[in-house]
């Protein structure tokens, strides 16, 4: 019974417990009782039933607690995070967290022993088949079925864990989709042509025979000369028929490959994996398959992004990565080329056509690497979608050693993240790569408690140092004091990494204890490298030690202006304490990985609900601290302050640097001032920026604002331009993925939006 369970107060209802009440029961199994905390459970519980818009229904922006499954998600979950404290959790971690020193993640999904998130590798699924409960689904043979199933695995994966799901190489896995749909449109208009032209009987045995050839003979939707040399000895057709024959199947391949992925993302944002409305948490990385199949793939996705979706709406899912490389989508010269005439080169890429004479011919511009073209169609659905995001594999921590240009199968060792910024990569108990391996589970560091506290007692020995006459003047104070409020803060928060690395290696040990069959899908189609060889009644345990563990912090910014009242956007001093900080946590992340052969990592958490939760913890206890407990939420991870007037290009360079210290998983925002769509070589030359600074994984903020009663798409301040409503769709990235509805955010995301500093170009 719900009302036998005892709640602390840090489980959403900071502060309602009364510390002078004493009273206690127990029920008939001698579990101690506090009446008052029965009562605050009664409070939430209420408050989900009475569709409240409070903190603990609008926790997920994802997930609608209004709906009755919604509720049911909402009742389980409150009540699933009670249980893990009071019966999981060690007595030591279970009181960090609820003193909102550390924050135990998605601790609604502990006792299911879960983990957080998953990349897939999808080749043999595709090509192979895979098992569902009901049945097995046979090879895919089209573009469309590709790109269909792809849905269905990401709807039934996301039931098995708490997180993400993310398809690292989409280009790749989708390319044999299209050669398959393009296979069968050239062996129909083929037929059509020997039936009515040359007046060819199309027997059952010669369609099979037709079918049987072009599968051994024809290996891409621009076929090359001796393809159609083939073509025209098997099937009897001049060169100049077959080549139109060729251009129409192209075009149908074309056609199909556009409706594949427009349903893909119609399907993404409808199909709801779990109760309330939620629609899959998805990711898709792309953008370095150079075959024609992968291109088209590309190409016909960013088009049906830009689109929209059946009103024109902004694809809230999947999340869209474009993964820089240079030399592949990328040069120099390329740059400077589309920035000379960014209209010209970007209406050349739009006018590209297949042709089998001189390809020149197609073409105002030509460009040295063979996607640049698809980065430039990046740059300009990101600036009207928000989507893709960047993901730059030159980046020192995101290159990998077997990386080769010429190799079919290079996606293999390609960085792939996952929407928010989870990124699996390193491995000390397998093959370095992000394909089939996620993240087992974070836990977050309170960075603002910390240097509140360590604040106080650096200013309490410093006056007894001052009272006893051991400063000379002022300057030597000063120094003193930055002294011990650095090491003292550096002592504590490593500490503090010690604890949460110990507390993830806990949950760890639960979660290894799980049997094989409590992950149907998973294990049967070997998603997760390694399940699939267990027994459904053995325990997962090695199977899932290629996953991570990470260590995250929250509050970088307002731990600074708690040290030394400026963060780290305009002191030298806050930015090398804070820098420093977090890459002697790598340090302790690394010990762990050593220790416990697992792989530990420094996380830049994205903090949703847990931005508001820590704030209102130490606001509590600490009083008004200005920028530190005086707004609504904590800046997130190490990201300059988002009320900080600063350049978009001043950020990334200060930010860029803290992505080599968070391989757990990072992101870098800049947030423009205006229309992105009005100056996309902007877009081209932010994307420049963070690939020469070394970030790992960037993406760029704009309002786009959509009037739901006439479709009028632009900045929208109070009611819309055209027709006046008021009845505004304003698409903002909340951590890592979008919404449409601010007011399904909680009370400091909302807060967080409000003060974001639009940054300009410099």
């Amino acid at each position: 019974m719900l009302g036998l369970l005892i709640i602390k107060r840090d489980l959403g209802i900071d502060g309602l417990q009364k510390k002078n009440d004493k009273r206690k029961c127990r029920n008939k199994g001698g579990i101690e009782m506090q009446p008052q905390l029965t009562e605050n459970l009664r409070e939430i519980i209420s408050g989900i039933v009475n569709v409240e818009s409070n903190d603990t229904c609008n926790e997920n922006a994802n997930m609608s607690s209004m709906t009755p499954a919604g509720q049911m998600m909402k009742f389980a979950s409150e009540v699933s995070k009670i249980y893990a404290l009071e019966n999981l959790v060690s007595p030591k971690f279970k009181e960090a967290h609820e003193k909102g020193l550390i924050h135990i993640h998605d601790l609604d999904f502990y006792s299911s022993k879960t983990t957080t998130c998953l990349q897939y590798d999808l080749a043999d699924m595709f090509e192979h088949g895979f098992y569902t409960k009901h049945g097995y689904i046979r090879e895919a043979q089209s573009i469309s079925t590709y790109a269909t199933l792809a849905t269905i695995i990401f709807q039934t994966n996301q039931n098995e864990q708490h997180g993400g799901q993310a398809i690292p190489a989409f280009d790749f896995y989708m390319a044999k989709g299209v050669l398959k749909s393009f296979r069968r449109h050239l062996r129909r208009r083929i037929l059509s042509f020997v039936e009515i032209k040359n007046g060819v009987e199309i027997t059952k045995e010669y369609e099979n025979n037709a079918k049987e050839f072009l599968l051994k003979n024809i290996f891409s939707i621009k076929c090359s000369e001796n393809e159609i040399k083939l073509l025209e000895e098997n099937f009897g057709i001049n060169k100049n028929d077959l080549i139109k024959l060729l251009l129409e199947a192209y075009e149908d391949t074309k056609n199909e490959t556009y409706q594949a992925m427009e349903g893909f993302l119609h399907n993404l944002n409808t199909m709801h994996s779990r109760g309330g409305n939620q629609v899959v948490f998805s990711s898709i990385n792309y953008g370095t398959d150079t075959s024609e199949e992968g291109r088209m793939v590309i190409r016909e996705l960013l088009k049906a992004t830009s689109s929209g979706l059946g009103k024109s709406e902004t694809p809230i899912f999947p999340i869209q990565i474009f993964k820089v490389k240079e030399g592949l989508n990328y040069t120099e010269n390329d740059y400077n080329l589309a920035q000379s005439d960014f209209d010209t080169a970007l209406e050349s890429v739009k006018n590209q056509k297949i042709s089998y004479e001189n390809d020149s011919e197609n073409e105002k511009i030509k460009f040295e690497a063979p996607n640049f073209d698809l980065l430039l169609l990046s740059c300009e659905t990101s600036s009207r979608r928000l989507f893709p995001n960047f993901v730059f594999l030159d980046s020192e921590f995101n290159k990998h050693e077997k990386w080769r240009i010429d190799d079919p199968e290079r996606y293999k060792y390609e960085i792939a993240t996952m929407g928010c910024r989870t990124r699996v990569f390193e491995n000390i108990n397998g093959e370095k790569s992000s394909l089939g391996r996620g993240n087992l589970s974070f836990t977050s560091i309170n960075f603002p408690r910390i240097a509140i506290i360590t604040r106080k007692n650096v200013e309490k020995e410093i006056a007894e140092m001052e009272k006893a006459g051991k400063f000379l003047n002022e300057e030597e104070k000063n120094n003193k004091k930055i002294e011990l409020l650095t090491k003292e803060f550096q002592e504590k928060v490593l500490e503090t990494t010690h604890l949460a690395g110990e507390q993830l290696y806990e949950r760890y040990n639960f979660q290894k204890t799980a049997l094989a069959k409590q992950f149907p899908f998973m294990r049967s189609n070997n998603l997760w490298k390694g399940l699939g060889v267990k027994d459904g009644n053995e325990e997962v345990r090695e199977a899932i030690n290629s996953g991570s563990l990470s260590i995250g912090f929250v509050g970088g910014a307002n731990a600074m202006y708690a040290l030394f009242d400026a963060e780290h956007g305009t002191s030298e001093i806050a930015y090398k304490v804070l820098y420093d900080t977090i890459k002697k946590m790598g340090f302790v992340a690394d010990e762990f990985r050593e220790k416990y052969h697992l792989n530990y990592s420094i996380l830049a958490t994205p903090a949703e609900s847990l931005a508001g939760r820590f704030l209102r913890i130490d606001r509590n206890e600490f009083g008004v601290i200005k920028n530190v407990t005086d707004r609504d939420y904590y800046v997130n991870s190490f990201h300059i302050d988002v009320k900080k007037e600063i350049s978009l290009f001043d950020k990334i360079r200060k930010e860029a640097p803290f992505h080599k210290l968070t391989k757990g998983g990072h992101i870098t925002y800049v947030e423009l001032d205006g229309e992105a769509r009005k100056n996309m070589g902007v877009m081209l030359k932010i994307v420049k920026v963070m690939k020469d600074t070394g970030i790992g994984y960037g993406s760029i903020n704009h309002p786009v604002d959509r009037c739901r009663d006439c479709g009028t798409e632009a900045i929208i301040y109070d009611k819309c331009p055209i027709c006046g409503s008021h009845n505004i769709s304003r698409i903002r990235r909340i951590t890592g993925y979008l919404t449409g509805d601010l007011d399904s955010w909680n009370s400091a995301k909302q807060a967080e939006e409000h003060d974001r500093v639009k940054h300009g170009v410099k």
